[in-house]
């Protein structure tokens, strides 16, 4: 089964990367950008799943936390040219 959840996460990567490179906007660029974090937290999962390594779920919180804070980075710089106040 976690077979073809990674081969999933290897078409959403695939799909992701090449929003980010040939995205129209930077909006979309942004978007993109958070899947891809989204993405890599969901394969750290499913590579703890499959090998038992439970301290594995901790890396894949802190990754979607970074993710999550990274975004917001970037829209408040895009909306504001500024990042901090």
């Amino acid at each position: 089964m976690t077979t073809v959840a990674l081969i999933c996460l290897v078409v959403s990567f695939t799909l992701a990367i090449y929003r980010v490179m040939r995205g129209p906007s930077w909006g979309d660029r942004i978007t993109a950008f958070d899947f891809l974090t989204v993405n890599l937290a969901v394969l750290i999962v499913v590579l703890a799943m499959r090998s038992g390594f439970e301290s594995l779920l901790d890396v894949a919180l802190l990754v979607s936390i970074l993710g999550f804070l990274t975004t917001v980075a970037l829209t408040r710089y895009l909306l504001l040219n500024r990042v901090l106040r």
